[in-house]
Protein backbone atom coordinates (compact mmCIF):
# COMPACT_ATOMS: atom_id res chain seq x y z
CA UNK A 1 0.00 0.00 0.00
CA UNK A 2 1.45 3.33 -0.52
CA UNK A 3 0.44 5.60 1.31
CA UNK A 4 0.97 9.83 0.27
CA UNK A 5 0.92 12.41 2.72
CA UNK A 6 0.13 15.92 0.98
CA UNK A 7 0.01 19.47 2.50
CA UNK A 8 -2.41 21.54 0.72
CA UNK A 9 -5.70 21.02 -1.24
CA UNK A 10 -4.14 21.45 -4.07
CA UNK A 11 -1.70 18.56 -4.36
CA UNK A 12 -4.60 16.81 -2.73
CA UNK A 13 -6.82 16.72 -5.48
CA UNK A 14 -3.84 16.66 -7.86
CA UNK A 15 -2.99 13.26 -6.17
CA UNK A 16 -6.43 11.83 -6.25
CA UNK A 17 -7.61 13.25 -9.30
CA UNK A 18 -6.59 11.35 -11.73
CA UNK A 19 -7.57 7.71 -9.75
CA UNK A 20 -10.86 9.02 -9.41
CA UNK A 21 -11.09 10.02 -13.08
CA UNK A 22 -9.56 6.34 -14.08
CA UNK A 23 -12.70 5.12 -11.93
CA UNK A 24 -10.89 3.08 -9.35
CA UNK A 25 -12.92 1.64 -6.04
CA UNK A 26 -12.37 4.20 -4.01
CA UNK A 27 -12.79 4.59 -0.02
CA UNK A 28 -12.41 6.94 3.29
CA UNK A 29 -8.94 6.44 4.27
CA UNK A 30 -9.34 8.87 7.44
CA UNK A 31 -6.51 8.28 10.53
CA UNK A 32 -8.69 10.07 13.05
CA UNK A 33 -6.20 9.63 16.16
CA UNK A 34 -3.59 11.81 13.81
CA UNK A 35 -6.24 14.30 12.55
CA UNK A 36 -6.02 12.76 9.33
CA UNK A 37 -8.49 12.65 6.25
CA UNK A 38 -8.28 10.92 3.03
CA UNK A 39 -9.27 8.44 0.63
CA UNK A 40 -7.70 5.28 -0.81
CA UNK A 41 -8.32 3.44 -4.16
CA UNK A 42 -7.90 -0.04 -4.90
CA UNK A 43 -7.94 -1.49 -8.55
CA UNK A 44 -4.38 -1.74 -8.90
CA UNK A 45 -3.86 1.37 -7.58
CA UNK A 46 -3.54 0.29 -3.83
CA UNK A 47 -2.61 4.14 -2.78
CA UNK A 48 -3.98 6.22 -0.12
CA UNK A 49 -3.68 9.99 0.16
CA UNK A 50 -3.89 11.88 3.57
CA UNK A 51 -4.55 15.36 4.11
CA UNK A 52 -4.18 17.00 8.04
CA UNK A 53 -7.89 18.75 8.86
CA UNK A 54 -5.65 21.53 9.85
CA UNK A 55 -3.61 22.11 6.53
CA UNK A 56 -7.34 21.46 4.45
CA UNK A 57 -8.43 24.39 6.07
CA UNK A 58 -5.68 26.28 5.65
CA UNK A 59 -5.13 26.21 2.12
CA UNK A 60 -8.40 25.49 1.18
CA UNK A 61 -12.42 24.49 2.05
CA UNK A 62 -15.10 22.24 0.77
CA UNK A 63 -15.79 24.96 -1.73
CA UNK A 64 -12.39 25.20 -3.46
CA UNK A 65 -12.01 21.61 -3.31
CA UNK A 66 -15.37 20.60 -4.68
CA UNK A 67 -14.15 23.07 -7.80
CA UNK A 68 -10.76 21.68 -8.36
CA UNK A 69 -11.89 17.95 -8.08
CA UNK A 70 -15.06 18.81 -10.50
CA UNK A 71 -13.08 18.17 -13.95
CA UNK A 72 -11.66 14.79 -12.55
CA UNK A 73 -15.07 12.89 -11.79
CA UNK A 74 -16.47 10.65 -13.76
CA UNK A 75 -19.50 11.72 -16.02
CA UNK A 76 -22.61 10.73 -14.07
CA UNK A 77 -20.99 10.06 -11.02
CA UNK A 78 -20.66 13.87 -9.32
CA UNK A 79 -20.10 13.36 -6.03
CA UNK A 80 -19.15 17.35 -4.97
CA UNK A 81 -22.10 19.61 -5.19
CA UNK A 82 -20.57 22.03 -3.35
CA UNK A 83 -20.37 25.52 -5.20
CA UNK A 84 -19.39 28.95 -4.26
CA UNK A 85 -22.15 31.71 -4.03
CA UNK A 86 -22.24 33.99 -6.81
CA UNK A 87 -22.08 37.51 -6.06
Amino acid sequence: MKRIRVHSVEQYVAEIGPLMKQGLPMYRADDVEQGLLGVGFNGGADTEVLISIQEFKETGDLVKYGELIEPYEPEGKKTQKVKAEKR
